[in-house]
């Protein structure tokens, strides 16, 4: 059955359009598939409207914004989850323990039972109905995106070169969905996929694994059940793992034996003479987990180096926004991990140079070594508000060695970082924790920051 033959008819209930937008392009899909779809989003329809405009105009069936009554889900054939909601929400309680209760009925009244329904992730909706495809991820607690914008344009370009084979990325911070890559990719196509914590669980609970397995650095704590590393576990002794010494010697301390090839990467794999190669350390570790992996794939080193030689960096990721007076400004808005904080402070702070902008939305993100080594990079911190920020607040304020404050909004931010900077400081936005507040995305908050930096 194709992918548009199975939803043709269902009633869908696709639950949030994500932190990106990403699932409009999906709900496009389902609509042309023929499903019925509804829109359940927790946000206010005045924050939705631009998008839930152009959904009705190509034929969404109905919208809620505000709530998710959860008797509403009750009727559905398919429930599809944004990454911005939990399998254990309030709304899905009913759902999942219906489901429960009819997975436990007796086998002599199979035939009789109703149907369960289906509980999705974009993700995980893709790789049941996708034909095989060669899957590489891409995982770690910070650097995937980085890794993604210079891996991507390496295998478009080897697949663009072989007749029969495409490339597809799927990656929610692009804002593209990842079940409409149904309507296009085939047998053997290469699907380079960014895959965040929670979207490694549930693909490790389906019993998939990446053929090519890319760490950045190690998962984060919501990104499996058991070991950092149970993404693994379905790979076979023809697929291949890719990372640093640090990260490789961990995968051979636990008891699972690992089937794959293990290729280890150094920043002298970059070949001297190329202009990559002088960037900061983090930049040239990201390139040669890049390099390692085109080479697999028969990119030559020529397109390779053209990729890395022309690569910008990610906007939101270290991206240095403008020098002011002696003082450099770095927007890291897409940190939402307390250690990503810790590696942007490592990459850019010297002996205590560096005003921090930090705060956001609780993860469950543990801060414990960025409170230890603030004090040796940071002489001012700015706190932002949200529920991260107060969950953490009573441990910051026993950081020694820091001036602190507290500001209610990123505007403020910047003005007291202006004031508190001195000529060779930088100013690192770097939130550590979720968007929160006035900000709907990663992406705004880091557009607030820039736009208040340019104004100074």
């Amino acid at each position: 059955m194709s992918a548009q033959d199975y939803f043709k008819g269902k009633m869908i209930a696709v639950i949030g359009l994500g932190n990106n937008g990403e699932m409009v392009e999906d709900i496009k899909y389902l609509i042309k598939a023929g499903a019925l779809v509804s829109l359940y989003d927790l946000k206010s329809e005045a924050r939705l409207k631009s998008h839930i405009v152009f959904l009705r105009s190509v034929g969404l069936a109905n919208y809620v914004c505000g709530s998710v009554p959860a008797e509403d889900l009750l009727d559905m054939d398919l429930i599809i989850l944004s990454h911005e909601y939990p399998r254990d929400s309030t709304f899905l309680k009913n759902v999942l323990e219906r489901n429960r209760i009819i997975n436990l009925a007796k086998p002599e009244t199979f035939e009789k039972r109703e149907k369960t329904i289906p509980v999705e992730y974009p993700e995980t909706l893709f790789f049941k109905r996708s034909p095989p495809v060669v899957v590489v991820g891409v995982m770690g607690e910070y650097g995937k995106s980085t890794l993604v914008s210079v891996l991507a344009p390496m295998l478009a370009m080897v697949c663009a070169a072989t007749e029969g084979q495409d490339f597809f990325l799927i990656d929610p911070e692009t804002g593209e969905g990842a079940v409409s890559v149904l309507k296009k990719v085939k047998s053997g196509d290469i699907v380079l996929v960014r895959m965040g914590g929670r979207i490694m669980r549930e693909l490790h609970d389906i019993r998939i694994s990446p053929q090519v397995a890319v760490f950045t650095s190690i998962p984060p704590e919501d990104s499996y059940h058991e070991s950092p590393f149970e993404i693994l576990d379905h790979q076979t002794y023809n697929n291949f793992i890719i990372a640093s010494d640090e990260i490789i010697d961990q995968t051979r301390t636990l008891k699972a034996q690992r089937k794959a090839k293990m290729l280890r990467t150094k920043t002298s794999v970059i070949p001297e003479g190329w202009r990559f190669g002088s960037r900061r350390t983090q930049d040239r570790e990201i390139a040669a987990l890049a390099l390692q992996t085109a080479r697999l794939f028969k990119v030559e080193d020529e397109m390779a180096r053209d990729v890395l030689e022309n690569w910008k960096p990610v906007k939101g990721r270290l991206e240095l926004v403008k020098k002011i007076k002696g003082v450099e400004y770095y927007n890291d808005s897409a940190s939402i991990w307390p250690s990503a904080t810790v590696r942007a402070l490592q990459t850019l702070s010297g002996n205590k140079d560096s005003v921090l902008i930090f705060g956001g939305a609780k993860n469950g993100g543990d801060c414990r070594i960025l409170h230890s080594i603030m004090p040796r990079f940071v002489h001012t911190l700015i706190l932002l508000p949200g529920s991260g920020t107060m969950h953490e607040r009573a441990e910051i304020m026993k950081i020694q060695d820091v001036n602190i404050h507290s500001v209610p909004s990123i505007e403020e931010a910047v003005r007291l970082a202006a004031e508190k900077a001195v000529t060779n400081n930088k100013v690192i936005f770097s939130p550590g924790f979720e968007a929160a507040g006035l900000d709907n995305t990663r992406k705004e908050r880091g557009e607030r920051f820039v736009r208040a930096v340019r104004g100074l």
